[in-house]
């Protein structure tokens, strides 16, 4: 398979539609408001691992986690899912201007 998959020790899954996957603000708030560990968490023991991670417990074996950051559908939740608030691009640029007028925009 991927050879170089053996260097890797955590996967987060997200929606592509909606969370820039290089944009880490992004990817911890899909975690923040999609993952649930007693449902979407998934942990492999004894897995091939980079011989020359010492974190490992053996040489070469290991352990991965996978973490599903995804919106829920049908069986996966009881509960309706929600959807995500977003400011209108309007408001964002008023409230932009509004920080530069204030001197707040360099607290970002």
């Amino acid at each position: 398979m991927l050879p170089q998959f053996m260097m890797t020790k955590t996967i987060v899954v997200v929606d592509a539609d909606d969370i820039d996957i290089r944009n880490w603000d992004d990817v911890l708030w899909a975690i923040s408001t999609r993952f649930d560990a007693s449902r979407d968490l998934v942990q492999l023991e004894n897995t091939p691992i980079d011989y020359l991670d010492f974190a490992s417990p053996l040489p070469g074996l290991g352990g991965k986690i996978g973490l599903d950051a995804t919106g829920k559908i049908g069986a996966e939740t009881a509960r309706p899912w929600g959807k995500a608030l977003k400011m209108s691009n309007e408001i964002v640029t008023r409230v932009d201007d509004l920080w530069a007028r204030l001197g707040l925009d360099a607290v970002r």
